[in-house]
């Protein structure tokens, strides 16, 4: 039981956190469009401004005379002989708009990206471009200038990268809560599932959270109570039986004592009181499911003491060996129940029961013990099917139904341990219950 809740815990986390870095990667990507998006523009608005006022220092050189091509050749260094590279529309459009500006007409013009050597090779970061003017009917004529470095995208000062670290924690602030207030219903969800296997008697999942978790936990609901109407029907048809086979049972046991063969008459006894005993065990084992018992704190010490004591004067080798001073949550009826069943089975196969509690690590185990020849590895996992025996230590001549250890397993699991059979090393069936350290489950 504490390894399933270890189990559940475990992938609950997982689920949370994988929703949180779902949510958070999301949250990232969106931010990091925005973040490209708003750099994108404000490095286009630098660049149109940029444009506009190296066209406006280009045009001032061109100055206010009849002949702007001519003062801008001799203002600017020849590019005659120069190799054009690809066009630059944005400074065409720039130098052509501050003409107009300008009210210089009758000449067009046109920028190119050129190589450094136009420039005259030393350009310390410098843009070159090329620009052919054309006069109006006359000859195009290039000259090179050299414009300031192309302004850079953004850049964080210390204000913004503040800023920047505030939203991100923001970002994974809101991310964790989304996971866990998303994940949370499902999480619950799964744990009530889990609980609902051991449990029938739980109360209904909450239905919330999602419209797809709310319409599960209204089938979960609809399930458990469709499973305890079908058990109680079962249960209802189990305890008819077996009180019908009371009379004849009766009957039969009456009319056996007139039996004059002594040996006969021991003989039927001892198969009635085998039937009686298997009516009896089957009843239990289909009651299981619809007792109704409480999760109570118990003394495990004072219980089991008391449980060796009952055993010892009814006659059987029973001994508790050694205490924990733990206090669990349980139901006592089931763990009684459940030892007893196994003390039985120890006392039945193994000729004696030692009893014993301890606490080990994350857990406390309870642990019943004999000193029998043992059973097969292989053979071990089958004792808890209903009817299975083990022949010839465990056949119908050494008594018991095949449904003890059944019964035993059932009710460690309603009281909250998990039932364990091994081969003690120096010989012996040994039997571990085991609850969580916390006494919760």
């Amino acid at each position: 039981m504490a390894r399933l809740k270890r189990t559940e815990a475990a992938a609950s986390g997982t689920e949370t956190t994988r929703l949180f870095l779902l949510l958070l990667i999301g949250a990232l990507l969106a931010a990091g469009v925005t973040f490209a998006a708003l750099g994108f523009n404000h490095h286009s608005r630098l660049s149109q401004s940029h444009d506009f006022t190296t066209a406006e220092r280009i045009v001032d050189l061109a100055g206010s005379g009849a002949d702007p091509v001519a003062a801008l050749t001799t203002g600017l260094p020849s590019a005659s002989g120069q190799t054009l590279g690809s066009p630059d529309p944005a400074l065409t459009q720039a130098v052509a708009a501050a003409f107009k500006r300008r009210g210089v007409e009758g000449v067009t013009v046109k920028a190119y990206h050129a190589p450094t050597i136009a420039c005259g090779g030393v350009t310390d970061h410098l843009r070159c471009r090329i620009l052919v003017l054309r006069p109006h009917g006359g000859t195009a004529k290039p000259v090179a200038i050299s414009l300031p470095p192309a302004p850079r995208p953004w850049t964080l000062n210390r204000e913004a990268a503040a800023l920047l670290a505030v939203g991100l924690a923001g970002v994974l602030l809101t991310g964790w809560m989304a996971s866990r207030l998303a994940a949370g219903p499902l999480n619950r969800l799964s744990e009530g599932a889990v609980a609902l296997s051991h449990d029938l008697d739980r109360p209904p999942l909450v239905a919330e959270g999602a419209r797809e978790v709310r319409q599960a936990a209204e089938a979960l609901n609809a399930m458990q109570t469709r499973l305890k109407a079908l058990i109680e029907d079962r249960t209802r048809v189990l305890a008819a039986v077996a009180h019908d086979l009371q009379t004849p049972l009766t009957r039969m046991r009456l009319r056996i004592e007139k039996v004059d063969d002594e040996t006969l008459r021991a003989q039927l006894v001892n198969d009635l009181a085998a039937m009686q005993h298997l009516v009896r065990e089957g009843l239990d084992l289909a009651r299981i499911e619809t007792t109704a018992e409480d999760v109570v704190s118990v003394d495990l010490d004072a219980l089991l003491s008391a449980l060796c004591e009952d055993a010892a004067d009814a006659g059987q080798p029973v001994a508790f060996t050694q205490s924990c001073g733990a206090v669990i949550r349980t139901r006592p009826q089931a763990l009684r129940r459940c030892l007893t069943n196994l003390v039985d089975n120890a006392v039945r196969h193994g000729g004696d029961a030692q009893v014993s509690a301890m606490r080990q690590g994350s857990e406390i185990r309870l642990t019943v013990r004999d000193h029998g020849p043992g059973v097969p590895d292989d053979q071990i996992a089958r004792l808890f099917e209903p009817f299975y025996r083990l022949d010839p230590s465990r056949s119908r001549d050494s008594g018991g139904s095949g449904l003890g250890l059944t019964i035993a397993r059932r009710m460690a699991e309603r009281s909250g341990a998990r039932l364990t059979l091994t081969n003690a090393d120096d010989g012996g069936l040994l039997a571990t219950l085991a609850f969580p350290n916390s006494g919760r489950y």
